[in-house]
Parts: C-alpha cells; sequence; structure tokens
C-alpha cells in the first residue's frame, strides 16, 4: 500500500507541469498550497507510523491481576480491569466486595485502610492513608473502665470511603456506578455464607442478638446463619445506591465535583449524622465535627534498599508496616546461600530480627502528629548494623528488650488484597475493620473497633489521645525490582502481618519459592514483646505451625526459644510480577476455603 506521501508527491508533479505549460499564477499559487499540504502530510505519516508502532508495541499489555481472601471479590476485581478500569478503581471494588462477603474483617464504609500504590505513568510510589482518629469525647479514664467490653466506644472515626474516594479522583478513570455494580448486586442476591464467616459469627453469637440491626442480617429467622445459608445485604445495597447517587448527581459539574459529592454524602451528610446518632445513644465517643474535619491523605511511603536490585515500600507510621523494614534492615547483613526455610539459623535470625524491630515498634511508633518518630534514624544502614550485633547466633532474646536507639544514640483484624492491571499500575491493600458484627441503624455499616489497639500506658507513643490516631497494624508491602512492580503482598492478623510478610519475601527472595509456595509454607510468630491489642500481654513465645519439622523446633529450644505450637497465623495473599510485567504468579492461602488468584482470565 502506498504512503499519503507517495499519492501526494504524484499529485505535486502533475501540478508542477501543469502550472509550467500554462504560466497561470493561480494554479503556480495552488501549487505552493499543496507543497505546504505535503509538508503537513509527512509529519501526519510520522505520526501515524508512531502510532502503528505503539500499537504493535501495546498488543504485548502489563499482566492483569487480582488475588484476594474472597472469589467474589477477586472476581469483581477482573471484571472492573475488564470494563477498562485501573487498578485503583479494582481497588475499590474489591474492597466494596469484601465488605458484603466479608464484613467482619473490613468495610469501606466502617474501617480503615492502609496501601500503597505505584503509578505506571509516573513510575511513583504512594501511600494512602485512609484511617480516621480517636472520637473527640473519648478520655482515659472512661475508655480503661470499658476496655475489655465490646460497642461502639470501642470505634475511630472510618475514614476508609474518604481515602478510597481519594484514590478514584487521583488514580481511578471509571465512574462510581460501574465500580460498585458487583457489590450491589451481591448484596441484594445474596451470597454463601463461607466456613470462615460462620466461624466468626459463632465467636460473635453472644453479642448479636443483643444487635437488633446486625440480627436482623445474621438471624434473620431467629437464628445464626450457619455455612451455606444465604446472606443478604439489602440496607448496604441501599447505601451503596444513595452514594452513587450523590456521585451522579454532580458528575456533569466534572469527576473532581462527583467525587466530593460521595464524599460529602458520607462525611459532611445523612451517613455520619445517622453513625453519630448510633454512637451518642450506645456511649460512643464520636462527634459530628470528628467527621466534618476528617479527610484521607496521600503520603510518601517508607522504603529499604534490600539489594541493589530490590527496593522495600511499606506505609509510614501510623502504620507499623515500619515493623517489617526494620527486621528486613537488619536480615540483608546476613548470607542466606546456603540456609533453607527450615534450617535452624535462618529461623532463629528471623526471629530475633523480628523481636528487635517490635520492640522499636513499641518504643517509637505513634501517630506522627502526636508524637516525634525518628523514621530515619530507625530505617538507616548504621542502626540495623548496630541491631545485628545485638543478635546472638546460638542464644533467643526475651522480653523486655531495651530501645536499640536510646543504646545506641542514648537517646484483630483485617483482609489484605493486590491488583495489577494492564496498564503496568500495581495496589498493595490492607484495610480492616477489627473482626466484630456490629452494624449501624438502617445504614448496613459495620463499624470497626480499632480503639482495641490503643494504649493506656502514661508515655506510650500511642497512647489514647483524642483527636489523634491509633497505631495502625494495617501494612501491606510493595517490592521494586529495578523500579518496576515485582511483589505485592500483605498477611493479616494484627501482631501476624509483618511477621507473615517477612516470611513472604524471605520464602521468595532468599529460598526461591513461588508465590503459592510463599504462603502455603507453614509460619512463626513471636510474642517476645507487649501485644498490638488490649490487654498488651507479653508471652515470650515462638509460636509455630504444626507442619514444622520436629528437627527443627527440637533445635530451636535449643537455642533458648519457648516453643508452642498450633494457634492462628492470619491468612496472607501476595502477586509475583515477572517476565518484564508480562506473566504474574498469585499466592492464594489455603488457610481460607475462599482465597483466591486470577491471572489474564480468558486470555491466549
Amino acid at each position: 500500500m502506498r504512503s499519503i506521501k507517495s499519492y501526494l508527491t504524484i499529485i505535486l508533479f502533475f501540478a508542477l507541469v501543469a502550472a509550467i505549460t500554462s504560466g497561470c499564477e493561480t494554479i503556480i499559487e495552488e501549487v505552493e498550497e499543496m507543497n505546504d499540504t505535503l509538508e503537513e502530510a509527512q509529519d501526519i505519516e510520522k505520526i501515524v507510523e508512531v502510532d502503528e508502532i505503539e500499537e504493535a508495541e501495546g498488543t504485548a499489555e502489563h499482566v492483569e491481576a487480582v488475588v484476594s481472601l474472597q472469589q467474589h471479590a477477586t472476581e469483581a476485581g477482573i471484571e472492573t480491569l475488564s470494563a477498562g478500569g485501573t487498578a485503583a478503581d479494582a481497588a475499590i471494588t474489591v474492597a466494596a466486595v469484601l465488605t458484603v462477603v466479608e464484613p467482619y474483617f473490613s468495610s469501606v464504609l466502617g474501617g480503615g485502610t492502609w496501601a500503597l500504590y505505584y503509578n505506571a505513568e509516573t513510575s511513583e510510589v504512594t501511600s494512602l492513608d485512609g484511617v480516621g482518629p480517636v472520637g473527640s469525647n473519648a478520655t482515659v479514664q472512661d475508655y480503661a473502665d470499658r476496655a475489655g467490653q465490646h460497642g461502639i466506644h470501642q470505634s475511630v472515626v472510618p475514614g476508609a470511603w474518604d481515602g478510597w474516594m481519594l484514590w478514584l479522583e487521583e488514580y481511578g478513570t471509571l465512574d462510581l456506578d460501574e465500580i460498585l455494580i458487583p457489590a450491589i448486586r451481591i448484596a441484594r442476591e445474596g451470597y454463601p455464607v463461607s466456613n470462615s464467616m460462620s466461624t466468626w459469627l459463632n465467636r460473635q453469637s453472644q453479642f448479636i442478638p443483643g444487635r437488633p440491626d446486625t440480627a436482623s442480617i445474621y438471624m434473620p429467622q431467629g437464628r445464626l446463619l450457619q455455612e451455606g445459608d444465604t446472606a443478604y445485604q439489602n440496607d448496604l445495597a441501599d447505601t451503596f445506591e444513595a452514594l452513587v447517587n450523590a456521585y451522579n448527581s454532580m458528575v456533569d459539574e466534572g469527576r473532581s465535583q462527583a467525587v466530593q459529592a460521595a464524599r460529602d454524602y458520607y462525611y459532611r451528610g445523612p451517613l455520619a449524622e445517622a453513625i453519630i446518632e448510633f454512637s451518642d445513644r450506645n456511649g460512643g465517643y464520636l462527634t459530628l465535627d470528628d467527621f466534618h474535619n476528617f479527610e484521607a491523605k496521600i503520603v510518601e511511603p517508607i522504603s529499604i534498599q534490600y539489594n541493589e536490585e530490590l527496593e522495600v515500600f511499606q506505609n509510614p507510621p501510623n502504620s507499623q508496616g515500619i515493623t517489617m523494614l526494620l527486621a528486613l534492615n537488619t536480615l540483608k547483613g546476613y548470607d542466606f546461600l546456603e540456609l533453607g526455610p527450615d534450617d535452624p539459623d535462618s529461623v532463629h535470625l528471623q526471629v530475633e530480627a523480628l523481636k528487635l524491630a517490635f520492640a522499636d515498634r513499641y518504643y517509637h511508633i505513634g501517630d506522627p502528629e502526636r508524637v516525634e518518630i525518628p523514621i530515619m534514624e530507625l530505617l538507616s544502614d548504621e542502626y540495623a548494623s548496630k541491631q545485628r550485633e545485638r543478635i546472638d547466633a546460638e542464644t533467643a532474646m526475651r522480653w523486655p528488650i531495651a530501645d536499640g536507639l536510646a543504646e545506641v544514640n542514648d537517646l484483630n483484624n483485617t483482609t489484605t488484597f493486590h491488583i495489577v492491571d494492564k496498564y503496568g499500575n500495581a495496589a498493595a491493600v490492607t484495610t480492616s475493620l477489627g473482626a466484630q458484627f456490629m452494624v449501624v441503624g438502617e445504614t448496613g455499616i459495620h463499624i470497626n473497633n480499632r480503639m482495641r489497639m490503643i494504649s493506656l500506658e502514661d508515655g506510650n507513643p500511642n497512647q489514647l489521645t483524642p483527636g489523634y490516631k491509633v497505631r495502625h497494624t494495617s501494612n501491606p508491602y510493595l517490592v521494586l525490582e529495578n523500579d518496576k512492580p515485582y511483589i505485592l503482598g500483605g498477611n493479616i492478623g494484627v501482631d501476624n502481618q509483618p511477621q507473615g510478610q517477612l516470611q513472604q519475601f524471605m520464602h521468595i527472595v532468599e529460598f526461591g519459592l513461588s508465590a503459592q509456595e510463599a504462603v502455603e509454607r507453614p509460619r512463626f510468630a513471636s510474642t517476645a514483646f507487649p501485644a498490638g491489642t488490649y490487654p498488651y500481654g507479653v508471652d515470650n513465645t515462638l509460636r509455630m505451625e504444626e507442619d514444622f519439622p520436629t528437627g527443627l523446633l527440637n533445635e530451636l529450644r535449643s537455642k533458648g526459644h519457648h516453643v508452642t505450637t498450633g494457634g492462628a497465623f492470619g491468612v496472607a495473599c501476595i502477586i509475583v510480577i515477572e517476565g518484564d510485567g508480562l506473566n504474574a504468579q498469585t499466592g492464594a492461602d489455603p488457610r481460607v476455603d475462599t482465597s483466591y488468584g486470577l491471572v489474564n482470565p480468558g486470555q491466549d
């Protein structure tokens, strides 16, 4: 096929001949105009050639993948990606569906979210701080009297919705109705109660009958729903639709205005009013001003360079994400080449590094608006080197463990999911409710119980202070390899989170396991530090899942570890991206039968 330039060149030649033979000045002027047209055509052809090249290169799109702890949520995320949505759009979809089918762990409307986002256009990693503060009416004395009790007094301002709307505006492309379609559909049509949901319902069975709004959902016939029963969330579907209507009412004014309308409907409208009415009636600490003044933020993440190729990102305080980075920064100074995941020296080093990291969490991590946190010092290579000197290869540390910075310088529950889209964007999310079934009136909103992670200890960086944030246990991680997304991971379960995440990373990076193998491997968890939840006890044990070899357990005992077996170790899921972004592995934890990952479904 001839090019545009070829055809215009032929036309120009005959036009010139006509001009010479006729001597017509008019024709010559027309020829000059055609010459200009030819130059423009050359420019056009260059653009066409570039577009053709880009189109050819674009046929190999970045791998798409979603992994979460619920199949419904994973499939919904893929549905949003298939509609052309970004990883941010799909993240909101997944979070909303989890709000429906996993309401005991997270809520886009009643919980809080820490998340990491890799923006392919800018090659930048950002952190989403979507967690709210302690209510203005809280006092140390009043909370101390009720710290061990269930109720709305355990709730902080839900920050998740504002955070998700911030992502929608900053990184999303779809409208809110498109994003919430799966959640609304599942909420109305119903879904089967999973084994996990049935377990948590039975754990909360003594409280549910006394909460009429909760009982109407989970005891619809006067008995608690059991595994396989169908659960419906019609009030929640109504609330989602009201938020969509608020968005749509301003969409003609622009995307930002529409997103703000959805935020205002929650924090400065009917939903905030409903939550405050419920809080006032049931002895909570929340106020309308707490909601009116709240705004989520996109903030700078924190990171360490693990080696020349790998940079590991976490969410900054008030998230506990720094705990994983502190442990990894210590471990990167050891050679694991000759060690395996079941080698006693390998496990011992990881456990001891985690103990030191959790000690730093105890001494230093809270709301950075309230206390000064020496992040640069804590994450420095010099500090990591000093921490390594504190580890004895043959002897386990026990709490109390001294503050490392002072020595050197004289100074329940959650869900996690991860997404990559065809544009190369990536989202690592850990979002939390806290594990309770408390529904706010007819809104269908399940409210958090995050206050159980606040400290009542004088001088503690996480001490209860109205208007400031609780140290948040949610902390997904994201690893870049040569500045491109490589691992997106998370592990739920309060103090299990940094520990499980560190083990995932080590299994993949140091021991060469696949994504699925990394999450299936038996896990360990130290308790040689004050627990992250009330009553903040210290057990000084090393809990090991039962599948570890007996020989390993005995070797660890010989090093002074108080080893126990069994218990809960949280649930994990990860994505490992490979092949320059063209392939990916998902790891979906078999500890929960609903975990599910999908990579490029329906593609050859």
